[in-house]
């Protein structure tokens, strides 16, 4: 997950190298694709996922960035273990910088990178919850029906 402009262009470099690399294991007079197909074959599908998986990336991160900010932003959630991914998105989505989150929160700049770099797994609920408070994050409950399988008769 891209958490700032600085990771975004850092993203779009590794992009364009792994783009480059990519051509070469596609030129025509690639060694390895004449020698060892398979092999050839294995890294240029390492190389494409990689391109694949950053630009994914880079797209969520535009979504956010360039959402249009009249509309409330509304993210569902399955679980309290995506809470962490949905107050990093949050931050992005309200365009505010860690620096300035972390100046609201009365942190460290580089307390709040740890967290969001570790996607919360050290900070308290109490933590989380003031961050939520902070982003203007409300919590609506959604009701939940579970339906159970019968038990089969014999």
């Amino acid at each position: 997950m891209i958490l700032n402009d600085l990771e975004y262009q850092v993203t779009q470099q590794r992009i364009q190298g792994f783009e480059r690399a990519l051509a070469l294991l596609n030129a025509p007079d690639n060694e390895l694709k004449n020698t060892n197909p398979i092999m050839w074959q294995l890294n240029v599908d390492g190389v494409q996922s990689l391109i694949d998986d950053f630009t994914a990336q880079m797209q969520e991160y535009e979504a956010l960035i360039n959402r249009n900010e009249s509309e409330p932003i509304i993210f569902e959630i399955g679980s309290l273990a995506q809470l962490p991914r949905i107050l990093i998105q949050a931050r992005i989505a309200a365009k505010i910088s860690q620096k300035e989150l972390a100046q609201r929160l009365g942190i460290e700049e580089s307390l709040l990178q740890r967290y969001e770099d570790r996607e919360y797994e050290s900070a308290t609920l109490t933590q989380l919850l003031e961050i939520s408070g902070v982003l203007g994050i409300s919590l609506q409950p959604k009701t939940m029906v579970r339906v159970v399988a019968p038990l089969k008769t014999a």
